[in-house]
Formats: C-alpha cells, structure tokens, sequence
C-alpha cells in the first residue's frame, strides 16, 4: 500500500517583517540608551577637568610658596616626551620669563600634563609674579604688586568674574573643554580656534607664547553653542595670605 507524501512542516522563524520590527525596536532601545550614556561621560570628565583645575590651583600656590614666585610657561609646541616638555622656561639675563602666556609646566609642577580630553592646560602669569628670586627678597613680588589678569562672563566686556577689582589676578588657567578648539595636545599641535568669541579669548597666539588679550571668559558652558571651556586662577588674596604664613611676605 502506498502512502501519501507527507507535507513539509513549516520551520519556525522570522519574516523579513518581523526581523524589520525587531531591529526598529533595537535601534529605539539603543538609541534611548547612548543619549543618556553621552551625557553620564561628559559630566564624568568635567568632573574630572575641574578637579585638574584645582589641582593645578594648589601646586602653583606651593610652587609658589617655596620659591617665591610662580613658574614661567611651559613650551606649547615641544610633544610629549621630547627634552624639554613640561618643564618651565630658564628665566632670561634680566630674570623674566621669556613668554607670560604657555602651557602648564606639568613636570615642574608634578600635576597631570592634559585634561580630561587630552589638551594641554594653557596658563598666563602676570610678569611680575614669576619673575627670578634674588637675595634678599624672598618673593618676586610684594604687598603692592597688582596683577594684570581678568576673567569676565563674555568676550568684549560681561561682568567681573574673579577679583574684588578689575586687573587684579595673577594667574589664570584653562582647560578648552570636549572640543578642544585652540589648545595644544600632547603632540604640542594646535586645535582649530573656532570662530565663538568667548572662547577665542581664552586660547593661546603666536604660536603658544601669548594670549589674545588680559581678559578670559567663565561662565556656565553651552556645548551646543560652541563654548565649553573651564577656567581656573589664583585669586591675589589667598597667594598673599599663603605667603604671608610662611614668612615670605611682607
């Protein structure tokens, strides 16, 4: 007896449309996933930045404290690892620093040589706070020697940021943020500068051995708007009061 051919089962799967539903629902989940993701990283490494900052803050103050004046700028464009690097440029015939305006020494000072996107932190320094040492001074500088230095909420103008009075700081520091435009990477390269204002007032000219003027901006960042920039410095009154409690002033 012959028997009929058996019919083939249907083997489970999906259909090109069930798979096309599925990985709609994967790109959505995974979608919903990153954006949070982004935003978790950047506010781990302002975090990270900002403590860099004050990092940067106290070494200069115990440089500060120990030698009497702060460092001269480190070279911007030496890379990473080549003589020289990190280390605060020799002070000339006359005892000033040849530049007021560099990168952190990070090896003078023994603090991280990036921030957290790997830019250099670049650094200004009032001439007269970093100048040579001699005997009998123990400081470069004394209870009447005025900073140069400004921080405002904008480019052109904005209100006082830092200090009692304009002019007054000593020091300022930046780190340029995710974008990085305008500062220099540990290859000693120079990021595009961008084309916002406010941060084109914090970023370093003449190939890292100057600013484009006295005045920096901090004010809260606006990544969508071109401006995420973080600012430290070294408030007059607190560099007086260190030196002060070790003798080195008045």
């Amino acid at each position: 007896m012959n028997r009929l051919p058996s019919r083939a089962r249907p083997s489970p799967g999906f259909t090109l449309t069930e798979l096309a539903v599925v990985l709609v629902v994967v790109a959505l989940a995974l979608g919903g996933l990153l954006s949070p993701l982004a935003t978790q990283v950047d506010v781990r490494m302002t975090a990270e930045t900002r403590k860099g900052l004050a990092d940067v803050r106290e070494a200069l103050l115990g440089f500060a404290v120990i030698n009497g004046r702060f460092p001269c700028p480190a070279a911007a464009t030496i890379a990473s690892g080549v003589a020289g690097a990190g280390l605060e440029a020799a002070h000339d015939a006359g005892g000033n620093c040849p530049s007021d305006s560099g990168v952190v020494p990070w090896v003078t000072l023994g603090v991280p040589e990036a921030d957290a996107w790997g830019q250099r932190y670049s650094y200004r320094v009032t001439p007269a706070f970093a100048r040579r040492v001699a005997p009998p001074r123990n400081a470069a500088f004394d209870l009447s020697t005025a900073g140069t230095l400004d921080v405002r909420s904008a480019a052109g103008g904005g209100t006082l940021v830092a200090g009692e009075l304009p002019g007054e700081l000593p020091v300022v520091v930046v780190s340029h943020g995710a974008n990085g435009q305008g500062g220099y990477n540990r290859q000693g390269v120079q990021l595009p500068t961008g084309e916002v204002a406010d941060e084109i007032d914090n970023q370093l000219t003449n190939a890292g051995t100057a600013m484009a003027n006295t005045v920096f901006v901090s004010r809260p960042r606006t990544p969508e708007g071109g401006f995420d920039d973080e600012v430290g410095w070294v408030p007059r009154a607190i560099l007086v009061s260190r030196m002060i409690g070790v003798g080195k002033l008045p």
